[in-house]
């Protein structure tokens, strides 16, 4: 079985896919009772399927004609089982073995939404085919998992001229972190320290910031947590707004739904290219704030809060 994503947080939707192969029936059929469900760490089951699936065999051999026929009906491609393959370390035969299947088996694909209140840690897949009397469990049990993680930062504190902050594992499981110190240009870039390590569970720690602009990732890096205060009323572009800088300085702006075209003049100009999505309200200056009122208006320029 495939589960993705494998890190996830409250709130979010895991899916689950499941393959039914058939291709080892010959002569007869099957109809198991099939189970599958969630485990949660505090024990607490919620069942995703209970039912009987039904396998057909395939058509004797010696009725198999010598012009290539049909055989299933086109499925696509299960990309969680391939994305399952790629991340992790495995043979090439297992690829093999996975391609080879995708036709002769049945995908059956299920979905559990994560309560937001929902407790944190690791979650197990329950997978049980009863059939005669067995009970066949996933040849995957071993993987069938996925982590349900929260991470925050706490207080930043000055330490010999530098500031630190302690961030926090909610989560009694280990959980890879990043941390991206942002280091702006002067000709308008961005340069990045990193650093990647794990955080063990409940654990907390001290991390320096050496940089103007930092941010904590993690959640395999969907979730960004800006590691200064004040982050909010930052500023960015209108994002579906088209831009043509012209070789004199001057810069038109076009909305899709309209025609006609905003000239910025020179102040308006600095303010668009400085309102890169981490712009700080409270650095600018009295004329900008004012141009800036004009600019929100004219839903060119957003607030926005990390």
């Amino acid at each position: 079985m495939s589960i993705f994503p494998k890190r996830t947080i409250q709130g979010e939707t895991v899916t689950i896919h499941w393959n039914f192969n058939t291709s080892n029936l010959n002569d007869f059929h099957v109809l198991p009772w099939v189970r599958i469900g969630i485990k949660n760490p505090l024990g607490k089951v919620t069942m995703l399927f209970e039912g009987h699936v039904l396998g057909l065999p395939d058509e004797p051999k010696e009725l198999k004609t010598e012009e290539p026929k049909l055989k299933y009906l086109n499925k696509s491609v299960p990309l969680l089982l391939l994305a399952d393959y790629l991340s992790g370390k495995h043979k090439k035969e297992k690829l093999v073995e996975i391609l080879e299947n995708i036709q002769s088996g049945r995908h059956y694909y299920f979905t559990y939404k994560v309560p937001k209140n929902a407790p944190l840690g690791k979650y197990h897949l329950i997978s049980e085919i009863h059939i005669n009397g067995e009970l066949r469990l996933s040849k995957t049990a071993a993987d069938d998992f996925f982590f349900v993680e929260k991470m925050s930062s706490k207080k930043i504190e000055k330490f010999n001229d530098h500031h630190q902050v302690l961030i926090f594992n909610h989560s009694p499981e280990k959980t890879p972190v990043k941390i991206v110190g942002c280091i702006p240009t002067l000709e308008g870039k961005m340069q990045t320290t990193v650093n990647v390590f794990e955080m063990g569970g409940y654990e907390e720690k001290k991390v320096p910031l050496t940089t103007s602009l930092s941010f904590l990732l993690y959640n395999e890096e969907r979730q960004v947590i800006p590691l200064q205060e004040s982050f909010t009323n930052l500023l960015l572009r209108n994002q579906q707004i088209s831009s043509l800088n012209k070789s004199g300085g001057d810069i038109y702006l076009f909305k899709k739904e309209n025609t006609e075209a905003y000239h910025l003049n020179e102040s308006q100009r600095i303010l668009w290219q400085k309102a890169n999505g981490l712009l700080k309200t409270e650095s600018l200056t009295k004329n900008e704030r004012m141009l800036l009122e004009e600019m929100v208006a004219e839903d060119l320029i957003h607030y926005l809060s990390l």
